[in-house]
């Protein structure tokens, strides 16, 4: 009996032990975790975490990602506090409840404009950082020098590639967006803006793949997404003022003025602007006038708005020559063209949006209207050779109007069940337009053998056109969680989409055939249509996805039924398309370790038909090429894929960046292309469209970079390669011209504070050239395109420097390069091209007010189908400054003072080499008064421009 009680007593206070070290590990097993970003919504990594208990203290930093979690938390309040350089201090009191994981969310640091007047890094800092979805350059590991503008900083950015007119690309694809602080920045468009904001008050530069507004509310990112650059400026940098006004008059009859001024304060901006130009350019008049005007700001902290109206007036003189080979399997084809002509343009653009966002909901809703007019006078002379001898004398008179408006609603809500939202989407659109076209054209007919002239014929012809088109779009997205997967920061989710577009065209063609002596119209049936159109796209699609700190993907399948219904109310015809396409859908994104980074993104997409490509009348336009519609043509349905990997070395500051994409097209809407005999015995052309398959592109794109010496020193070596298949139709007969397309290129950059020097060499080879516009090339110039047949080489070197001291600024640069055109048929004309160019310009400063610039450019040419000429290009200028920041000066300069500018050029688009040259005005001497004004975060910047 005393042994049973020892042993029950024995087993009860083993159990009441055991209950209390399972209550004690229950209270001890505690954890919090959030994420720490600043107001940009970019993440703020190294960050120091405080959690103060009643005893204890318990310290950590957050991440690349700014996230950060404790464990073991034995307290059931506590008290945390965040720390980083450039922000206030976050500090808040927090309470588990009954909540053994505490989910803190994302903690919002503001930036303190009075932390550091300067920052002096000692260290070496890291000059890329690789994180999902994004890369991110460092400025501070880069030279900047004072004047430099972003243009300058983002041509030192590896991957990055910035043309002579600011369009910036990485791996091969367009930036499309700009935002500065993760916001968006007056227009978002990058070009506007990267030459006139100062590379000194950028903290980092980040490439962003933007699944749109929406995706980031949410988190659901499907689809394929666009480049976007965002700026992220130093502490008390995110305001500013910037602009400039001029007075100018030249010997070109040139006079003009106007200014612009923008103001910004975070989510406060404001912009107008007001430009009149009027001169002489050679060949006439040309005048422009642009009037623009916006404002956005903050209501409160959850509703913004913005305004914006645009006006556009130019008029334009011109006069050009061009000489055109076409290689095609019926033979070579030759054109030459000498036109002139007015153009004159008016347009009107008024927009307004509202965005409203919490923490659980999301708005956004916008509405647009337009409005465009313009007329085209012109005269040309087409001489036409090889496979046909015809010449064309055209003379050519339009007027054409045409109003749109369209407004859209995206709502987007976060459901109590983290991971869960519902979205919609609703747009609507309205466009009109009218045309009314003269054409007279003298065809000259000439003899096969003896290239005697036989005959001419004079056609008069009045084109009415009018259209009217009315679009309605719908989808609406949701979202339900799953279950909870172990790693609490991650979620997993069903998503259910589906998505409406419809839309209805009306239009008709009115052709009348003008007597050459009474001018009596006289109206031409077969040439004439009215027609109606209507058009049901949809998609349905059913995805999984998983997100945490490390990886995001989705995969799932869509299903898109497309309905297109033709009217032909002058033939009695209807006539119905129906189509039915499915699509997987992947996207994803991992991060492997710090400095590594995969993406994959699959993207289906459907297009409709153009109006001009689905009727069925004779458009005669060109006489050189009549085209006719095909009411039978399927929507086409395009796949593509896209990968990339990144990878840093975040102790060298090593980069790569490497992509792959290809892309394949169902139903492709292609020319169909035919030579036929007309009734005086000659040939013309007449194109058709016809739908296909087994088209594709696929592509890579790489690129290396290796800084020395804290990226003093760097070494680069990038480049592309890629392989394509394209349909052709000629004489009905279906061809397949395969393409093999390579780029490679190598660079070396030498960075100090005064003084920088570059060197590369390239090579490009091209046995086709991809080229998208190939069909419309052949539209415009009458040329028949066929299998492109010709080999492209192209060989260039080239070295630069600059040398930037208190007094003189000087920049060089020499380049050469060497195209070759190889092919069956081609003539010598056509086959090489050289072209040498060595410039010097620079700027000397001197009586502190004064500055004189100066520029030289040498360009020696051969090889090209029009009469070579090799021009000595020398401006010059001088400028007094006034005011302390010498933000007003009075100019003076001269261009091209030997008169020797030549508008010379030569470009390839499909199986056509083209070379062209525009006549105009060059030696011109101007006279002007300029202010410039660039402060930001209360301090002046200058922002030298680009010669």
């Amino acid at each position: 009996m005393i042994e049973l009680t020892q042993k029950f007593i024995s087993t009860t206070v083993l159990i009441m032990l055991l209950f209390c070290s399972i209550s004690a590990y229950a209270q001890n097993n505690r954890r919090v975790n959030g994420s720490v970003a600043d107001s940009s919504n970019t993440a703020v990594k190294d960050a120091n975490v405080i959690l103060i208990l009643d005893k204890d203290t318990l310290r950590t930093t957050t991440d690349d990602y700014g996230n950060f979690s404790f464990t073991k938390i034995k307290a059931g309040s506590f008290v945390l506090g965040i720390s980083a350089l450039g922000y206030k201090v976050f500090k808040g009191n927090y309470s588990f409840g009954d909540k053994k994981v505490l989910k803190l969310g994302e903690l919002v640091l503001k930036q303190d404009a009075q932390t550091l007047k300067e920052v002096v890094i000692q260290g070496k800092p890291n000059p890329v950082r690789v994180m999902q979805d994004t890369v991110e350059y460092n400025a501070g590991a880069y030279n900047v020098l004072e004047g430099d503008n972003v243009a300058d900083l983002l041509k030192q950015l590896p991957g990055l590639d910035v043309d002579k007119d600011y369009n910036v690309k990485t791996m091969g694809k367009e930036m499309t967006k700009l935002r500065v602080n993760g916001k968006d920045f007056f227009t978002s468009n990058v070009k506007d803006f990267i030459a006139r904001l100062p590379a000194g008050i950028v903290s980092k530069i980040q490439v962003i793949d933007d699944f749109g507004d929406e995706a980031n509310f949410t988190g659901i990112k499907m689809g394929e997404p666009v480049k976007m650059l965002n700026i992220v400026t130093k502490p008390g940098m995110n305001n500013g003022k910037f602009g400039h006004a001029n007075l100018n008059s030249g010997t070109n009859d040139q006079i003009g003025g106007g200014g612009n001024m923008n103001l910004w304060k975070d989510t406060r901006q404001s912009s107008g602007g007001l430009n009149y130009r009027t001169s002489n350019n050679g060949a006439g008049t040309a005048q422009s006038m642009q009037l623009n005007a916006s404002h956005s700001d903050r209501v409160n902290e959850k509703l913004n708005y913005g305004v914006n109206y645009n006006y556009g007036r130019n008029g334009n003189a011109f006069s050009n020559e061009r000489t055109v080979e076409t290689l095609n399997p019926a033979g070579t084809f030759y054109n030459k063209t000498l036109g002139n002509g007015e153009n004159r343009n008016n347009n009107h653009g008024l927009g307004a949006n509202l965005n409203y966002r919490t923490k659980k909901i999301f708005l956004d809703g916008g509405v647009q209207a337009g409005y465009n007019d313009g007329e085209n006078n012109s005269t040309s002379l087409n001489n036409q050779w090889g496979v046909i001898k015809q010449d064309f004398n055209n003379v050519n008179q339009s007027a054409n109007r045409s109003p749109n408006v369209s407004a859209s609603l995206n709502l987007s809500k976060l459901m109590k069940k983290k991971g869960s939202s519902l979205s919609a989407n609703f747009g609507i659109s309205s466009s009109s337009s009218h045309s009314d076209q003269l054409i007279s054209t003298n065809t000259l007919y000439y003899d096969k053998i003896t290239q005697r002239l036989e005959k001419d014929s004079l056609l008069n012809r009045n084109l009415i056109t009018d259209n009217n088109n009315q679009n309605f779009s719908f989808g609406f997205s949701y979202s339900m969680a799953l279950k909870k997967p172990k790693d609490t920061l991650a979620i997993q989710r069903l998503s259910l989409n589906y998505k409406l577009s419809a839309g209805r065209s009306a239009g008709t063609v009115q052709t009348y055939v003008l007597d050459s002596l009474g001018k009596l119209p006289a109206f031409v049936d077969s040439l004439s249509t009215d027609f109606n159109s209507v058009f049901i796209n949809q998609s349905i699609g059913l995805n999984y996805g998983y997100t945490n700190k490390k990886m995001r993907y989705s995969f799932g399948v869509n299903a898109s039924p497309n309905l297109i219904s033709n009217n032909y109310l002058h033939l009695g015809q209807k006539i119905r398309n129906n189509s039915l396409n499915y699509s997987p859908g992947i996207n994803l994104s991992r991060t492997f370790a710090k400095g590594k980074s995969l993406s994959l993104n699959y993207n289906g997409r459907n297009t409709n038909p153009a109006i001009n490509q689905l009727r069925p009348i004779r458009n005669a336009e060109n006489l050189q090429n009549t085209v006719i519609g095909n009411p039978n043509l399927k929507p086409s349905f395009s796949h593509g894929v896209n990968a990339s990997y990144n990878y840093v070395n975040i102790t060298t500051g090593a980069s790569l960046q490497t992509g792959l994409s290809f892309s394949t097209v169902r139903n492709e809407i292609v020319n169909n292309v035919l030579l036929i005999a007309d009734t005086l015995n000659s040939l013309k052309q007449e194109t058709r469209y016809e739908n296909t398959n087994g088209n594709y592109d696929a592509n890579s794109n790489y690129a290396l970079n290796l800084p020395f010496k804290k990226n003093k020193y760097s070494v680069s070596y990038s480049g592309s390669f890629g392989i394509s298949n394209k349909a052709v139709f000629f004489n009905n007969k279906k061809e397949f011209g395969k393409g093999l397309n390579a780029a490679q290129r190598l660079n070396a950059t030498f960075n100090l504070k005064r003084v920088r020097a570059g060197a590369g060499v390239s090579y490009n080879f091209s046995s086709n050239n991809n080229a998208l516009n190939q069909n419309s090339i052949a539209d415009v110039l009458g040329q028949v395109n066929g299998r492109v047949l010709y080999r492209s080489h192209s060989y260039s070197a080239n070295m630069n420097g600059s040398l930037n001291l208190d007094k003189l600024t000087l920049d060089t640069y020499l380049n050469y390069n060497l195209s070759k055109n190889r092919g069956e048929g081609l003539s010598d004309n056509f086959k090489d091209v050289q072209r040498l160019s060595m410039s010097c310009s620079g700027v000397w400063r001197f009586k502190k007010t004064w500055h004189l610039n100066f520029s030289g450019t040498k360009s020696i040419n051969s090889g090209y189908a029009m009469a070579n000429t090799n021009p000595f290009i020398i401006n010059a200028g001088i400028s007094r400054k006034f005011f302390r920041d010498q933000s007003l000066s009075l100019n003076a300069n001269g261009n091209d003072l030997l008169n020797q500018g030549n508008n010379l050029g030569r470009s390839v688009s499909g199986s056509s080499i083209i070379d062209q040259r525009t006549n105009q005005v060059t030696r011109v001497f101007t006279f002007g008064l300029s202010y410039n004004i660039s402060r930001f975060g209360g301090k002046g910047f200058r922002v030298d421009p680009d010669w």
